[in-house]
């Protein structure tokens, strides 16, 4: 049983990696993580034109993928 319980954990933390490279959104916690940087480091980025500009608190997937091919 432990083996399917240990199997089912590394499914559902699969699908939520899926999840996070297909959403068309990036949240702080994300940003954060991708830059390991803290938040206000990435507010310090963002406004001095570092990153694209979040539009309702969220970054774009795409812009900030188009950014960093540039960068």
């Amino acid at each position: 049983m432990t083996d399917a319980v240990a199997e089912l954990e590394s499914l559902r933390h699969e699908v939520a990696s899926l999840v996070k490279l297909i959403a068309p959104w990036i949240g702080m916690d994300e940003m954060q993580a991708r830059y390991d940087v803290t938040g206000r480091t990435l507010l310090d980025m963002e406004k001095r034109g570092d990153i694209p500009k979040r539009v309702r608190g969220r970054w774009l997937r795409e812009e900030v993928m188009v950014w960093e091919k540039r960068a």
